[in-house]
């Protein structure tokens, strides 16, 4: 019998497979997907003599290994999992074996948004810290690194960054030694992407799984909350360890930022005595939530042990996320504006606030069950010209917007439907906007449907608005 299983084959279980083989492990990958469309993942492990359980019944009789692997996109409550368990079939999952392996310090990231930035901009910090001293930082979890593709190379000064999502943490029985919460607000409460159907069955589950990154610290440990976002003050209660806090005021111990003179300054407050970090005049990234973001990578590398200088040096030369709030281009005098990665209303909201220019907004999409009350209102508010509707959600985000500014005599901005692709929303987003105005791609909703995925969704308007280009030079 083999021991061990590995449930879906995706990067993260693609690195702990190839782990476990090079330690002589017998290992079986169970995936919903056929060997077609697992391609040369397939082939390769098949050759390594890699056993396959594949197709819609990948799940029966998990009761012949003692240890399953699960993939994030898994949900727990799988009755077929439960049954597992019940049966005294260990269910753990590739990134909780690697935090019982990594012989160095991590620092975890996670919220609903804003992780992704915040934890790529603390590896780029860590990166310049470590090499100072002749050791490294690695980034992994989330953001497309699989840990095990680096933990052989890993050494005890070293440190792992890893973005955590919600579906990684959700089983945790164990802490990371740095914990960074960017915000908690509601995501993942409806099955949205068939290939990893995981959702939270409630709000309260979803923060529970967020609340596991710092949950069993020891007094060591440090634990850098957002006091910008309410969910994440009232979790400072559980905090076992340091706790850090930062947002748009003055913190008792963290950091903030401040509007002076027109330009926003980042302070912290370590040692008794505010201290202004760095300024806006050397920030490359747009937006208020950035600044945040920034706030928080600043304290959790100087936690890590990083100097004043590669803090600095860090921020000054950070230019943001692909598809998160990313400059395109500019097209006869109208700029463009790429956060694919706004899958949820709470993220678009703040792509919004960054722009006090009109805005030609695309939203909608693949329908995970969010409520868009506040998106209108927040719309309704804004400097939101045209809202350019699409997908399955696109009819439902107008009517909520007709449904605010009826109740709040609010005017309307202009509503388009219609537009079946990219090449037409593209363009129909152009012919609407005028000099010294904003595109946003923005569109608080998952891709599934029209899009594979937020990343093709992204690109296919960047590719578009290239083609713009060409034809208007």
């Amino acid at each position: 019998m083999n021991e061990r299983a590995v449930l879906g084959l995706g990067i993260e279980n693609l690195a702990l497979v190839k782990y476990l083989l090079a330690r002589g492990e017998k290992v079986t990958v169970c995936d919903s997907r056929e060997p077609a469309a697992l391609g040369d993942r397939y082939h390769e492990l098949k050759e390594r003599g890699i056993q396959f359980r594949l197709g819609a019944d990948y799940l029966d009789h998990l009761t012949d290994f003692t240890e399953v692997f699960r993939s994030p996109g898994l949900p727990l409550f799988d009755p077929r999992l439960e049954r597992a368990k019940a049966a005294g079939v260990k269910i753990t999952s590739a990134m909780r074996l690697f935090l019982e392996l990594c012989p160095c310090k991590i620092i975890g990231v996670t919220g609903t948004k804003g992780k992704g930035t915040t934890s790529s901009l603390i590896h780029r910090i860590l990166h310049l810290s470590q090499k100072k001293k002749g050791t490294r930082a690695f980034l992994g979890g989330n953001i497309g690194i699989a840990p095990f593709e680096f933990l052989e190379e890993l050494k005890p000064d070293d440190v792992v960054i890893l973005e955590l999502s919600s579906f990684q943490l959700e089983d945790f029985d164990r802490s990371v030694d740095i914990a960074v919460i960017t915000n908690i607000t509601e995501d993942h409460l409806a099955p949205a992407d068939p290939v990893n159907p995981n959702y939270h069955k409630s709000r309260s589950d979803y923060i529970q799984a967020k609340a596991n990154l710092f949950r069993y610290q020891d007094g060591k440990g440090v634990t850098i909350l957002n006091r910008a976002d309410p969910t994440s003050r009232e979790l400072e209660t559980l905090v076992r360890g340091q706790l850090l806090t930062y947002g748009n005021q003055q913190q008792p111990k963290g950091a903030w930022f401040e509007r002076r003179d027109g330009l926003y300054q980042i302070l912290w407050n370590l040692d008794g005595q505010p201290e202004q970090l760095i300024s806006s005049e050397s920030i490359q990234v747009r937006g208020e939530h950035n600044l945040l973001n920034i706030a928080a990578a600043a304290l959790a590398s100087r936690m890590a042990g990083a100097d004043l200088g590669s803090i600095r040096d860090g921020i000054s030369g950070y230019q943001g996320l692909e598809h998160r709030l990313e400059y395109v281009a500019t097209v006869n005098g109208v700029q463009f504006f790429d956060d694919s990665f706004a899958t949820a209303p709470d993220p678009t909201i703040v792509g919004i606030r960054a722009f006090t220019e009109p805005i030609v907004l695309i939203a909608g999409g693949a329908d995970k069950g969010a409520d868009f009350t506040v998106l209108a209102e927040e719309v309704l508010r804004s400097s939101v010209k045209t809202v350019i509707l699409i997908g399955v959600t696109g009819p439902k985000i107008g009517e909520k917007l007709q449904e605010v500014a009826a109740k709040s005599g609010l005017p309307i901005p202009e509503l388009v439907y219609g537009c079946q692709n990219m090449t037409e929303i593209v363009r129909t987003a152009f012919e609407r906007a005028a000099p010294g105005e904003v595109v946003l791609l923005s569109t608080a909703c998952a891709s599934f449907g029209m899009f594979k995925n937020y990343k093709e969704r992204g690109n296919l308007f960047k590719e578009e608005v290239r083609k713009l280009m060409d034809s208007n030079i």
